[in-house]
């Protein structure tokens, strides 16, 4: 029998690179909690593309409602820090806490994210955030670095291959305005 892992999902990409890797091994279950994500289309179209993920796995998926008040509150008087600063501790901290929260709800031993797959995300900030939050629920965070063996590139190719739609931005308003800006500055 494969272990129980609750997978913390930011975005299909990830996610469908994340569950090739791991459906293996784990007995995995998606979740989809991003408060940070702006505007509302942006995450009613992400939570789509992670349900056809699921789908296409046959793994099964769930999601958190949608509040991104939460997310504000959660980096207020960090919103100058860059990416990968400040602002994106608070939010891998509140998104990973409702995970450890959901998966002790459900009696689900551990969790994981596939946030690892950015490389604007970095590992040991994920897995301080994820350990920080495990210790509130009593469940414990498995660290993934799918970045790591090309993975990155690996899971562009596996978006191309499945159809899925591809950000080009984390997800908050803030990386939204800033990689506005590097493509300005491109042109």
């Amino acid at each position: 029998m494969k272990p129980r892992l609750l997978l913390h999902i930011c975005c299909a990409p990830d996610e469908a690179y994340a569950v090739d890797q791991l459906k293996d091994v784990y007995e995995l279950h998606c979740f989809f909690c991003n408060p940070n994500i702006f505007p509302p289309e942006e995450y009613e179209l992400r939570l789509s593309e992670g349900k056809k993920v699921s789908r296409i796995y046959g793994v099964p998926f769930t999601w958190d409602e949608y509040h991104p008040e939460q997310w504000s509150t959660a980096v207020e008087g960090l919103t100058d820090t860059p990416e990968s600063g400040g602002r994106c501790r608070e939010c891998f901290l509140l998104r990973l806490t409702r995970t450890a929260e959901v998966c002790a709800s459900m009696g689900w031993p551990s969790f994981g994210t596939v946030m690892s797959v950015s490389p604007h995300k970095k590992v040991p900030m994920l897995n301080e955030a994820g350990i920080k939050a495990a210790s509130l629920y009593g469940v414990d965070y498995i660290s993934f670095d799918f970045k790591k063996q090309d993975g990155f590139r690996k899971s562009i190719v596996l978006s191309q291959q499945l159809g899925l739609y591809r950000q080009n931005y984390c997800g908050c308003r803030l990386s939204r305005s800033e990689a506005e800006l590097r493509r300005k500055n491109r042109l």
